[in-house]
């Protein structure tokens, strides 16, 4: 075997692929012109908030299909082969959730959607993926209302709903949701540890920083092509 050959073997291996990614939407393209090479690990999309950079993250979730270019998730090049290494978090009108529920509910409805038909889901359903999640930080106690929590607990919960269709890769939406750079900060420190155990790929408008968890960060402001 000669170096190249030691090179590519050393190599880690290629998750996510995408080559001249696009999407048009009704009044022009979304974005276009995407390259990206995503190994194992803790991702940051940087683009400009809003329905590019949904569209982007999206897409390479499998939720959306490309108008333009190709992009394969695990070897699957097709949407509905992307989802089923994919979960979502985070993305406005995809998994809201009601105001009027508890954390308790919005746990045991997700755990009793994803579970057999015939399976019993216990009461206190959804603890260890909280534990997973929240780690050192305070989790809402179940009795608390969806209305009550602030955006970085309900930034979480919905990532630990997410987590319940364990599925090798995260896709969260744009982490300015959580409004506070302090808060920002604790979320950014999540999703950092729970990359350790699994592909996280979350979408930024501003860098990381220096003090983040070890991320590669993926530079796209530029989405659409216009001048």
């Amino acid at each position: 075997m000669d170096a190249e050959d030691q090179r590519e073997a050393a190599a880690p291996p290629m998750l996510i692929t995408a080559t001249g990614l696009g999407v048009d939407g009704e009044h022009g393209p979304l974005f276009s012109d995407i390259d990206l090479a995503l190994t194992q690990g803790f991702h940051a999309i940087q683009m400009p908030g809003g329905p590019g950079q949904t569209a982007l993250l999206l897409t390479l979730a499998g939720r959306l299909k490309a108008t333009h270019g190709t992009v394969t998730v695990l070897g699957d090049c097709e949407p509905r082969g992307i989802r089923r290494h994919c979960s979502i978090a985070a993305f406005a009108d995809i998994d809201d959730l009601e105001e009027s529920v508890s954390v308790r509910t919005a746990l045991a409805e997700q755990r009793s959607w994803l579970a057999p038909w015939y399976a019993r889901v216990p009461v206190r359903s959804g603890q260890s993926e909280l534990g997973e999640v929240f780690g050192e930080v305070p989790a809402p106690s179940p009795e608390s209302y969806i209305a009550d929590l602030s955006d970085l607990e309900l930034f979480l919960l919905r990532i630990t709903l997410a987590l319940f269709s364990d599925r090798p890769i995260l896709v969260v939406g744009d982490l300015e949701q959580v409004r506070d750079n302090s808060r920002r900060a604790i979320a950014v420190e999540r999703l950092g540890a729970i990359a350790t155990q699994r592909t996280v790929v979350v979408g930024v408008t501003n860098p990381l920083g220096v003090g983040a968890p070890d991320h590669e960060i993926h530079d796209h402001r530029t989405v659409t092509g216009r001048d």
